[in-house]
């Protein structure tokens, strides 16, 4: 797997966490922040909004 791929798939999932908990109603600030740091390191990769809107339709 490729660095790229990798970071994308580690930053979605932090992300797709987020989320859930969004729909339930509120969010844990550590997972925000852990979210919001895998998305700073996927960014040094090119990671991109459709890289993200992509792995999160597959899920």
């Amino acid at each position: 797997m490729n660095l790229k791929k990798s970071a994308a798939d580690s930053a979605a999932q932090a992300l797709g966490k987020v989320f859930e908990q969004l729909d339930n109603g509120g969010t844990e600030p550590a997972d925000v922040r852990a979210a919001n740091g895998a998305m700073d390191v996927a960014a040094v990769f090119g990671v991109t909004a459709d890289d993200y809107a992509r792995l999160l339709h597959q899920h």
